[in-house]
């Protein structure tokens, strides 16, 4: 009797990577793929060899094989990071125009089995000549005299940058079709701003293989106090966000709708993105230029702003949450309060704020800055941030009120980001500059405005000012919540 293990349902007993697999290898068009290829392996090497025979002072030697091996990583990169890449982005796209999306939701297949069934099956064409890429790309270095540990790093790294590549394009096209207008744009400004640096960073890198390439397997970077070999980074951070895209991917399978992290999930990712951040950073600030701290506070902020869009809960999963809550007699209305203020996503965004500012105060000591100068940044902060979250919130439980909310939260996010700059350059007073968040970072960071207490309380008061209304409407909407809640 035979016995099938969990990677045999995976990946060879996997329904979908059957289905793909006889798609891509029908005759018709596996011919097709197969004499392009052919004809580009064979147009590289006569021109490779065409260029030695006509300069007459070069012989076919080690240098030779370096350039076909460099050549040849360059098409393994377009197999893997460009070409399956489009595989995997157009996978459900397909599916929902072919119309068979509901019959591919409905599938008794594990999240996971869906994910790998479309990482690999859509993209087995890609895999078979990717390994004749590498076989080739393997023998002109060895031919070349590249050592072999040089070539392992080189496939790690593309490999890992591969599979980022293709688990962040397949979630950003894992919206579901009745809520990808609603949550799309979230989603896209998420991925966009955090796996965007690690997809696209390393490919270009790559393209200036050749001698840099090389170079990079004994380069080291300071990591907090360790030296870590610069490709080794790369490929850390290309699986750590790969791995996070993938764990995104598994959510979105199996509770479509759902946002892009769970309160804990968004916790744990703030907290290795800012280790990451500050690891790289830490090294160099103490002594170092002001454009360095400048440089980490806004890459240490756009988590901050960003995580909370790809964890937003709605009005519905309020009132879900409201309704698996432990029944206490005596207590009920206090403990539905208490539990929606859990909930919200104030709550959370307060809490990642929290974790941010501890790493705040890391980096700000090392820089030298004066614990009461500190202290005063940070509030100042806080509120700007807070305002943000009441902006975001507002949307949250009035958009199944009034469906336009979004687009009114939209118009007083600009005016609050760009109204203070506009009139600061046209009334000619430039401190007015100072009340939007865009110009009080740009101002923090270079440190061209004198910091008064006056001038900080100021700012604090208006944007405490601006908040009130917000704050009013939104437990006003809490009220609402609780009141519906009861009544179920």
């Amino acid at each position: 009797m035979s016995r099938t293990t969990a990677s045999d349902n995976l990946v060879w007993n996997n329904p979908l990577i059957r289905r793909y697999s006889r798609s891509l290898f029908r005759r018709s068009h596996l011919w097709v793929y197969l004499t392009i290829y052919i004809s580009v392996v064979l147009l590289l090497l006569f021109l490779n060899v065409t260029a030695r025979k006509l300069d007459e002072d070069s012989a076919i030697g080690r240098t030779f094989f370096q350039g076909l091996y460099h050549q040849f990583l360059m098409a393994e990169i377009a197999i893997l990071c460009v070409w399956s890449a489009l595989n995997s982005r157009s996978v459900l796209r397909d599916e929902i125009a072919n119309k068979t999306y509901d019959f591919f939701r409905v599938l008794p297949l594990s999240a996971l089995q869906k994910a790998v069934g479309i990482l690999v099956g859509k993209n087995l064409l890609c895999l078979l000549l990717a390994v004749v890429t590498l076989v080739l790309m393997t023998l002109y270095g060895l031919l070349g005299g590249l050592p072999v540990s040089f070539q392992a790093q080189v496939l790690l790294l593309v490999s890992s940058v591969a599979f980022c590549v293709n688990a962040v394009v397949l979630l950003s096209s894992s919206a579901s079709p009745k809520r990808r207008g609603k949550m799309g744009v979230g989603l896209w400004l998420v991925l966009l701003v955090f796996f965007g640096p690690i997809v696209f960073g390393p490919g270009l890198a790559l393209l200036h293989a050749g001698e840099w390439l090389q170079e990079a397997t004994t380069q080291h970077i300071a990591f907090y106090s360790l030296e870590v070999p610069v490709l080794m980074l790369i490929i850390f951070l290309a699986l750590y966000f790969g791995l996070w895209s993938l764990l995104g991917i598994l959510r979105k399978f199996t509770f479509e709708g759902a946002p892009l992290f769970t309160r804990p999930a968004a916790v744990l990712f703030l907290l290795g993105y800012e280790l990451i951040v500050l690891g790289l950073f830490l090294p160099h600030l103490p002594g170092g230029k002001m454009s360095l701290y400048s440089s980490w506070l806004v890459v240490s902020l756009l988590a901050v702003v960003f995580v909370p869009v790809g964890s937003i809960n709605d009005r519905a999963t309020y009132l879900e949450a409201l309704g698996r809550r432990p029944a206490h007699p005596g207590s009920a209305g206090q403990g539905m309060r208490s539990l929606l203020l859990q909930q919200c996503n104030l709550s959370l965004g307060i809490v990642l704020f929290a974790i941010w500012l501890v790493f705040f105060v890391i980096a700000s000591r090392s820089e030298g800055i004066a614990p009461a100068q500190l202290i005063k940044d940070a509030v100042v902060l806080a509120s700007f941030y807070g305002f943000l979250l009441l902006l975001l919130e507002l949307c949250v439980v009035y958009e199944p009120i009034h469906g336009t909310i979004r687009v009114l939260m939209a118009f007083v996010l600009i005016l609050h980001l760009f109204l203070p700059l506009i009139l600061a350059a046209t009334l000619a007073v430039p401190l007015l500059h100072l009340y939007s968040p865009l110009g009080f970072l740009a101002d923090f960071v270079s440190f061209e405005t004198p910091r008064s207490v006056d001038l900080w309380m100021a700012i604090l008061g208006v944007n405490v000012a601006l908040g009130v209304v917000p704050a009013l409407a939104i437990r006003r909407q809490y009220m609402q919540i609780l009141a519906l809640r009861r009544t179920m």
